[in-house]
């Protein structure tokens, strides 16, 4: 999976936001590498863009997605959040978690959107690496990959961390053909009366942008990070300073 670095000149997936405003212009996706957190490193291709009062700002790569050889659970470093989707099917397919896991979602966002369009494939069991990897790059973007994985029953329920405290913002599931809010405080892990199957901890590294004290949301990640059966991280290139969220990365491992 992500094998090639990907060149994206269609108003696709990332590229299609503020795709009237910036013109016919172009994105990377990187390619993903079996390394160490020091192979982290920022590139000078574009990975996103977007339009401030008719500006267009960059978002740069990082060189290579990163999977973590010496991590304690599997653990994904990718740039744009939109990838994880991705690489939680490959979990699947390996068997590091199984369907209808528990996501915990740290980030400043809840990226909750709904996509365009839904994935061919109604089970998990039934997607494979080309359908998965090539859905992941044409259809969804940052703001819209959970509920895909909620509807498809990768997802059980999707807890929302937005805030300092690790009780977060609410849970939500797929009921019914739409996104229901299922709570709107969460329980904590030792509280929850049925352990989930496996534990999907997301993290977007935006989450340390928002002014919070840093002592108590890298305790509130590392929590989870104890916790996780698979770790899947974005260094979120339009939110946050990309040399910043290398320190915060570090700061966690």
């Amino acid at each position: 999976m992500y094998e090639n670095p990907r060149i994206i000149s269609q108003a696709i997936t990332n590229n299609r936001l503020n795709w009237d405003e910036r013109g016919d212009r172009t994105i990377v996706v990187p390619s993903l590498i079996e390394w160490t957190l020091d192979d982290v490193v920022i590139g000078e291709e574009t990975v996103i863009e977007w339009e401030v009062n008719g500006k267009i700002m960059s978002g740069k790569w990082l060189k290579h997605f990163v999977f973590l050889k010496d991590a304690k659970v599997p653990t994904w470093i990718m740039d744009n959040h939109n990838h994880a989707f991705a690489f939680w099917h490959e979990a699947l397919w390996k068997w590091w978690i199984q369907k209808w896991s528990l996501l915990v979602h740290i980030d400043q966002h809840t990226d909750l959107a709904t996509p365009g369009n839904f994935p061919a494939w109604k089970h998990p069991e039934e997607s494979h690496e080309g359908l998965v990897e090539n859905y992941t790059n044409t259809d969804l973007t940052i703001a819209d990959f959970i509920v895909p994985a909620l509807a498809t029953g990768l997802l059980s329920e999707a807890v929302m961390v937005t805030g300092e405290d690790r009780n977060g913002a609410g849970v939500f599931v797929w009921e019914n053909e739409k996104l229901v809010k299922k709570s709107a405080q969460l329980w904590t892990i030792n509280d929850k009366p049925e352990t989930p199957k496996s534990l999907i901890l997301d993290i977007d590294i935006d989450y340390f942008s928002q002014g919070f004290d840093d002592a108590k949301t890298l305790e509130t990640t590392k929590y989870w990070i104890e916790r996780a059966n698979i770790i899947t991280i974005a260094t979120s290139p339009l939110f946050i300073d990309q040399e910043k969220a290398l320190e915060y990365l570090r700061k966690l491992f």
